[in-house]
């Protein structure tokens, strides 16, 4: 699963409230840590309320601080600091993930609302869009202090597309390896709360769509207890519901109910009635749910 975790550090406590986290997934999982560093482009001199890192050696000496914070709990770390200015920090990250084989990147994001959508707008959301390694996106309060980190409780986002299979691995081991209960939710929409790409086809023919929907959740269904069948014979404490209507609404609902404090899912995947994904779905998510977001970017062909 994950074997190579990417921190990308700016400095900031924001930024260091992840370390906590990185310390249980690193000694639990266990994988090896990577510290990043990308130089900036005309950077600000402060960010998030503290000084920014705008220099190679303030930016090694700052990793190599984080770094022996790490390795005194017993981690596995290296640190790497791109020395070239960037521009594009969010692509860097992603191509930096991809050339150095990692399979996991830790981002910070906070606030509520209009704050917490701008940050994931301008930064984890980018770094989705630009590669392939799945993110970790941790919510931290104005403090800069992330919550408690179970993971107890995850909620799987899936559909019947091939970018739902590796959101199911993921949870299935993270469930094992944390006891952690494991509620897998499907969303089919309704008529109504179709997306924009299949609206045209539903005002065409809405009782055509009333019914190909029905069949769907029928057959999401079947698919739906196979799986649960599946992971109970792995001793995993596994439940599932195929909602109806708004993603957003069953998702943030649904991880209320169970108490979820992670909620996993892929990123893109347009294909059928039945798959709901769209570009706007995860910031919506991010911008409603307090907790983790496990999110996998959909693979570029």
């Amino acid at each position: 699963m994950f074997r190579n975790m990417l921190l990308p550090l700016d400095g900031s406590r924001l930024a260091e409230a992840l370390l906590p986290i990185v310390k249980r997934l690193a000694g639990k999982i266990p994988c090896s840590v990577k510290v990043l560093h990308v130089i900036e482009k005309r950077a600000p001199s402060t960010i998030h309320g503290d000084t920014h890192l705008r220099d190679v050696a303030g930016a090694q000496r700052y990793l190599d601080a984080v770094a022996q914070r790490l390795r005194q709990w017993g981690l596995e770390v290296t640190e790497h600091v791109h020395t070239v200015p960037q521009g594009d920090i969010p692509r860097c990250i992603a191509e930096h993930a991809e050339e150095l084989e990692q399979d996991l990147i830790v981002l910070c994001t906070h606030g509520s609302g209009g704050i917490k959508r701008f940050v994931f707008g301008t930064n984890a959301e980018q770094v989705l869009m630009h590669g392939r390694t799945p993110v970790l996106l941790v919510n931290a309060d104005a403090n800069g202090n992330a919550p408690p980190f179970g993971p107890s409780s995850i909620v799987a986002l899936l559909d019947r597309t091939s970018e739902s299979a590796p959101v199911l691995t993921a949870c299935a081991e993270l469930a094992i390896m944390f006891d952690a209960a494991l509620h897998l939710l499907y969303v089919v929409p309704t008529a109504g709360t179709v997306s924009a790409e299949q609206a045209p086809a539903c005002v065409l023919s809405p009782s055509a769509t009333r019914l190909v929907l029905d069949i769907e959740a029928e057959q999401t269904s079947d698919m739906l207890k196979k799986q649960i069948d599946s992971l109970l014979g792995r001793n995993i404490r596994a439940g599932g519901t195929v909602e109806r209507g708004d993603a957003v609404a069953a998702v943030c609902g649904t991880a209320r109910a169970k108490n979820a404090d992670m909620v996993c899912m892929a990123t893109r995947g347009l294909a059928g009635l039945g798959a709901f994904w769209a570009n706007d779905l995860v910031p919506r998510i991010a911008s409603s749910y307090d907790g983790t977001l496990l999110l996998f970017p959909a693979v570029k062909e």
